[in-house]
């Protein structure tokens, strides 16, 4: 598997894995809220970053947990290229898909990430000059509202005449919910946040739960602030009201969110917090539910191709050699004087009928589909031997199939996979009844070696 292919399967499982992980946060977040709290449905999230690493996580092969003496040994099968198959493939130009599909990932995650950073930029520029407070904060005269602004070195910012807006409670209020932000993180997450909505660009439901993962993170530090000022829940409410002005976008930091969120925020004030024991009993549930939905990212995926182990005794008969039709030898420019020809000139032998995928030994195959000869392999005149786990009913249907090892990686897997699905085998017998088990089966293919026609063509 080549770099570009490994890179689409990744995308592939991870667009997948992130998408189901997102369905199911956006159907839990507000029973989570209700029965645990904002702080727990906030943590809900963590979800989406979890299922997209276990989903880039490798299976374990399903095989490497058997016994080697249970593992039978099928006699293999022989996949030859038809000779006049080389010549007419060999010009065609090919495009390699992987390649193009990555490359065009690349680009989008590229110009997502400069599409954040300058409006990151232009929110930091537009905050103009600013000047250290003696609280920590920074003051500057065009600060719109209070933000905590970056991810590495967050700092509040705030406008320089903010006092004189708000009455001294109402300012504390509002200087300890960007507090909360500090500590708990936030801005780091809106990072992470910024970076998954890079590396999927294409997937709308990313760019689709970003204003409500916002909405769950201000609700998550107003409980954090009510938590610690139980009885300024009125004082809170009139800071919200003072302070709800539209600002602009914010990749990395957290600002006072303007009235678009700001119903359900005050409607969250009239709630009762929940005690510690209902929290702790949220956190419980919450890891259990990140720990059961991640395995299962990493579980659904199909088995990856393992790295090729040593060389193992010989397992199989020598594959048959190519009939007649497959391979002509070249023609003597002039036979020897003592010798007659052996053939007349005038009567060549006509060529015979392409090879037919062959099966042998005591395991017979009932219906077996052939591997398709990928074109690219037959034009090259490139053989090679794919080695196969597969796990056969007790009906003798394919159950699983693992790739063990393949020569050369990345040509024939694919196919192989794509016919070996297909296939029906002679369940093995045990206790003179069909059980299910698992079998070995090398499958070679392999290619002509080019005739005088075909050099000359």
């Amino acid at each position: 598997m080549t770099a570009a292919d490994a890179l689409l399967r990744w995308l592939v499982d991870g667009s997948l894995a992130a998408s189901a992980a997102l369905l199911l946060v956006l159907a839990l977040r507000q029973p989570l809220r209700r029965a645990f709290g904002a702080r727990v449905a906030y943590g809900a999230w963590a979800l989406v970053p979890l299922a997209l690493v276990a989903a880039a996580l490798p299976r374990p092969d399903v095989g490497q947990a058997l016994a080697p003496e249970l593992m039978a040994l099928h006699p293999g099968v022989l996949v030859l290229a038809r000779a006049d198959a080389a010549p007419a493939i060999a010009g065609a130009p090919g495009i390699d898909w992987a390649l193009f599909l990555a490359i065009a990932w690349l680009s989008g995650t590229g110009l997502a990430a400069l599409y954040f950073a300058r409006q990151q930029r232009r929110f930091v520029v537009a905050l103009g000059r600013l000047e250290p407070d003696a609280d920590g904060s920074w003051r500057g005269q065009r600060v719109g509202g209070p933000a905590v602004v970056g991810a590495l070195r967050p700092r509040i910012v705030l406008p320089i005449d903010f006092e004189a807006h708000h009455a001294p409670e109402e300012a504390a209020l509002v200087i300890a919910h960007e507090r909360a932000h500090l500590a708990r993180g936030d801005t780091r997450a809106n990072l992470a946040a910024v970076a998954l909505r890079c590396l999927q660009w294409f997937n709308p439901l990313l760019h689709f739960a970003e204003r409500r993962f916002r909405l769950d993170q201000e609700l998550a530090c107003d409980a954090t602030v009510l938590a610690r000022h139980p009885h300024a829940r009125r004082r809170y409410a009139d800071a919200m009201l003072n302070v709800q002005l539209a600002v602009p976008g914010l990749p990395v930091g957290c600002h006072w969110q303007s009235s678009q969120t700001l119903k359900e925020r005050i409607l969250m004030l009239k709630q009762p917090l929940h005690g510690t024991g209902r929290r702790r009993a949220g956190t419980l549930a919450l890891g259990v539910m990140l720990a059961t939905c991640s395995y299962a990212a990493w579980a659904v995926r199909p088995a990856a191709v393992p790295e090729p182990p040593p060389p193992p005794a010989p397992e199989a008969p020598p594959a048959p050699p190519a009939p007649p039709a497959a391979s002509v030898p070249p023609v003597p420019e002039a036979p020897p004087a003592p010798t007659p020809p052996p053939v007349p000139a005038a009567a060549p032998a006509p060529p015979a009928p392409p090879p037919v995928p062959a099966v042998v030994g005591p395991r017979a195959v009932d219906r077996l589909p052939p591997p398709k000869y990928p074109a690219e392999a037959a034009a090259a005149g490139q053989g090679g031997r794919v080695v196969l786990r597969v796990l056969v009913g007790i009906d003798g249907s394919v159950k699983d199939v693992v790739v063990e090892r393949s020569e050369p990686e990345g040509v024939f897997e694919a196919v192989t996979l794509e016919a070996v699905r297909q296939w029906t085998f002679s369940p093995q017998l045990k206790d003179g009844r069909p059980a299910e088990g698992w079998v070995r089966v090398p499958v070679h293919f392999e290619a002509p070696a080019p005739g005088p026609a075909a050099a000359e063509g």
